[in-house]
């Protein structure tokens, strides 16, 4: 992604125009419509793989509807890919919701999101769009928009992973907690890393006279939420600015009704409930915007100080129907599952289990 990163910044960041001395005040009301456009368009850029984190971590919680006895516990990794649907690979470019950014004569307005494919299309940034200075309202460059990755992924599919690492512990009364939990990773290159999540399942088989009696069938209900913060500080020169921190988090939560049939070594369970996320996106800092060729009356280039320029977020969540397999040989365990959402979600995992 680093290309793309010196793409957004070399055409959002550094829009510049030669042989041109402006007002501070144009140049104010340019960063301040090139900071509007930037949270706009990334926005729409970003959204499915902010959803898509959001889809998947609330998966993989379960692979049984049995609770693990007293003292029980079972360890597992599993994978999540969440499939971005065709209508979130593209988005619309409505050029009068950007204040400098638009369309150039007869451009296609059809714009990949980081899960879509690769384009041609291009904008341009003006430094006064609209003015009634035809000079300053002519005044723009034009660049290439950002491809999405689509065609980087395997199988050229649109999809989104989230992986997962669990323990559950059977406590009393057909209880069972889960744990995610990676330790904190502090200052590796740069990167800050904080990852916990906690489930609990109850068995209601327990407390239903008729349920109880059938020995492979089990109900439980079952309520988790996971967290995640993520911070990147960004290497010293990139760009020009101060104290410049990347940072992304998750917050989802779900509550499920879910029911198993255990036949010797196979489970088949399902679940259905309801989910919701919330993901988050800031660039922090101060970022410096340089004009090219833009002089005050001293003949010095005018700059500007973006701070904190970016913020995005992305809150969803709704009904789920999940069904899967599990088999078990001895303490091992493999599973599969498929969850039925707004973006339909695959989880495959392993691992052991005592009691």
């Amino acid at each position: 992604m680093k290309i793309s990163a010196v793409k957004v910044i070399g055409i959002l960041f550094l829009v510049g125009f030669s042989k041109l001395s402006c007002a501070q005040t144009v140049a104010d009301k340019y960063v301040i419509g090139l900071t509007k456009d930037f949270n706009q368009y990334m926005g729409h850029y970003m959204n499915p793989m902010l959803k898509g984190i959001g889809y998947g971590f609330n998966n993989g919680w379960y692979n049984t509807a049995r609770p693990h006895k007293s003292f029980g516990f079972d360890l597992t990794i599993s994978a999540n890919v969440a499939y971005v649907p065709v209508i979130d690979q593209s988005f619309t470019f409505v050029p009068d919701d950007y204040a400098v950014l638009d369309l150039p004569p007869n451009g296609d307005n059809n714009f990949p999101t980081i899960m879509g494919g690769t384009t041609t299309n291009e904008v341009r940034s003006y430094l006064s769009k609209g003015d009634s200075d035809p000079i300053l309202a002519s005044i723009f460059l034009e660049g290439p928009i950002l491809d999405g990755i689509k065609e980087d992924l395997p199988i050229n599919s649109s999809v989104v992973p989230s992986p997962i690492l669990q323990v559950g512990v059977g406590i009393f009364k057909k209880t069972e907690v889960k744990v995610r939990w990676v330790p904190t990773l502090q200052n590796i290159e740069g990167l800050e890393y904080k990852y916990f999540g906690l489930g609990v399942m109850h068995s209601i088989s327990q407390w239903i006279p008729i349920v109880k009696k059938i020995k492979y069938l089990d109900v439980s209900g079952f309520i988790g939420f996971t967290n995640i913060d993520l911070a990147y500080t960004l290497e010293p020169g990139t760009i020009d600015g101060a104290n410049q921190v990347a940072n992304f988090g998750v917050n989802t939560i779900t509550y499920e009704l879910v029911g198993s049939a255990t036949f010797s070594v196979f489970t088949g369970f399902v679940g259905i409930g309801f989910d919701n996320f919330k993901t988050n996106l800031s660039l922090d800092g101060e970022y410096i915007v340089k004009i090219p060729g833009a002089v005050d009356s001293n003949g010095d280039q005018l700059t500007e100080t973006l701070v904190n320029p970016v913020a995005l977020n992305a809150n969803d969540g709704g009904f789920r129907a999940t069904a899967g397999v599990r088999l078990k040989l001895a303490i091992f365990t493999l599973h599969g599952a498929y969850t039925l959402q707004q973006y339909n979600t695959l989880n495959v995992g392993l691992g052991f289990s005592f009691r």
